[in-house]
């Protein structure tokens, strides 16, 4: 039986943490010896945290190693012998890195290990790995890359000349919804006759709010019962949403939801359309495949994996990042009343039969193995 190591440099429930977790879920569940190690959770935290979601879901896990992404010296040269000693102790095949952290911390310990062990690099980068010399560097020390889009593969093998033969693209999944959901609108301040355009994401500039607040605008105008329901946080609220809020006169008109946790998928139930202009720096789009597998159909732009997750005019659209191109799909699919549940009724089609953990695990088992036959670059 294959033995695998994956590494994951934190402990917060963002970026790769979902997927690297879910993917790991499975792979146990298709007997294969999988220990996910990670940074324990440094602090009393009330939210989800890598820790908490390996636990509830029995996994077999290791968190004896420091993993600190914020880089310090001490907890690295930890980690370099530790991860090493592990390895060797317990005949690992595959150590398995998810960030650039864990992914050079892993490739400086493996150089003193025993073992014939091979290393593994997922990129997540929305827009793929930028080119760095050092990053150049430890690819070429690398045995194999994985990434969840076309896209972005063909970006690290023209940027980094990686070998076709040690790539792998998975295709995304998404831990289907069961729950019960209860009814928001009320709480929300909706009207039941209102449409809901919906945006999940970290209220940051660089996540194309000002494209989406502009677009809205002349959607209000065009329609009276149409609201914008934004859900997430951050510290750059006041410049990045509230401030063009007010200057578009939009106070009225968009809700700010907030970061949601136990109530999160009955929030999203009053979507009647989901937008996303850019995914966050992880690049997964995890809240699109989420919205998308509730039968909500989603706009999103032509920027890294997006456009591969919506499938133009069947579950979805796929624009250019302007406000002009939103505001036409936008009123298509919100004056449309027909062809909004066509949309989500393939929205979630999609997501049922192509965004399986199951599927993205056995394609990855076979990855392993070709990898083994392969045998390590150096």
């Amino acid at each position: 039986m294959m033995k695998i190591l994956y590494l994951l440099s934190d402990w917060k429930w963002t970026g790769p943490a979902e997927p690297t977790v879910s993917l790991c879920e499975a792979l146990t569940q298709k007997d294969i010896d999988v220990t996910i190690a990670y940074r324990k959770t440094p602090i009393e935290f009330p939210e989800r945290t890598i820790e908490k979601e390996v636990k509830a879901r029995r996994m077999k896990f290791f968190d004896g190693f420091r993993l600190n992404r914020y880089f310090s010296l001490k907890d690295w040269l930890f980690d370099v012998k530790h991860i090493k000693q592990y390895v060797d102790k317990h005949r690992i095949d595959i150590v398995h890195t998810n960030i650039s952290h864990d992914h050079f911390t892993a490739l400086f310990s493996l150089f003193f290990s025993t073992k014939k062990t091979l290393l593994i690099r997922t990129d997540y980068k929305r827009g793929g790995l930028a080119y760095d010399p050092f990053i150049a560097w430890a690819l070429k020390k690398t045995d194999g890359l994985v990434t969840y889009s076309e896209r972005i593969m063909k970006h690290d093998i023209k940027s980094f000349r990686f070998p076709v033969e040690r790539t792998c693209v998975i295709p995304p999944a998404v831990k289907l919804f069961s729950g019960e959901t209860k009814d928001m609108k009320e709480e929300l301040g909706l009207k039941e006759d209102e449409r809901v355009i919906g945006v999940i994401g970290r209220l940051k500039a660089d996540r194309g709010y000002n494209i989406i607040l502009k677009a809205f605008r002349h959607i209000r105008d065009l329609m009276d019962n149409v609201k914008l329901l934004i859900m997430g946080r951050s510290s750059q609220i006041e410049q990045s949403i509230k401030q063009p809020i007010a200057e578009l006169g939009l106070e009225n008109d968009v809700i700010l939801a907030g970061y949601r946790i136990d109530d999160y998928y009955s929030v999203i139930k009053v979507f009647d359309v989901f937008v996303m202009m850019r995914a966050g720096s992880d690049g997964t789009a995890r809240a699109l495949r989420e919205v998308m597998s509730l039968g909500i159909p989603a706009i999103v732009s032509d920027s890294g994996m997006l456009p591969e997750l919506v499938t133009e005019g069947v579950s979805g659209f796929v624009v250019k990042p302007n406000e002009q191109e939103l505001f036409n799909s936008l009123k298509t699919v919100l004056q449309d009343e027909q062809k909004r549940k066509i949309l989500g009724i393939n929205a979630k089609k999609q997501a049922i039969e192509k965004w399986s953990y199951d599927a993205q695990a056995a394609k990855i088992i076979d990855f392993y193995k070709k990898l083994i036959d392969l045998g390590k670059k150096y």
